[in-house]
């Protein structure tokens, strides 16, 4: 049987973006290139500022954010403080109890209302 002729068809170079005969002697040659080199050392020198770039912006948010949480610390720092000299004003009740205030209303009501039989008479 013969062999029949078959095509081998085209390899695309990304970094040049044009194509090259799909053999080994016009690849090595191609990549062999200055045109090919020059552009490898475009493509590594965009990689390497975009990562730098992308390392500083993840940096800076970092940084926002320990910020952030920095302030949202003292804010509940200060509201705790708050809190406190608020319950130490009313230092009078014990803890559990109602302040006194709001005991001798409570009792007015209480006083106020007729007293109902225990029997149901």
């Amino acid at each position: 049987m013969t062999e029949y002729w078959v095509s081998q068809g085209n390899k695309w170079c990304d970094l040049c973006k044009i194509f090259i005969s799909n053999n080994p002697f016009s690849i090595r040659t191609h990549e062999l290139g200055k045109r090919h080199k020059d552009n490898v050392t475009q493509r590594l020198s965009t990689m390497q500022k975009d990562g730098a770039a992308k390392e500083k912006e993840q940096q800076q948010a970092a940084k926002a954010l320990q910020l952030i949480e920095a302030k949202a610390k003292k804010s509940y720092q200060k509201d705790l403080e708050n809190n406190q000299r608020n319950t130490d004003g009313d230092s009078s009740a014990a803890p559990g109890e109602v302040p006194s205030q709001m005991a001798t209303s409570q009792q007015e009501n209480v006083i106020a209302e007729p007293r109902n039989n225990l029997m149901g008479i």
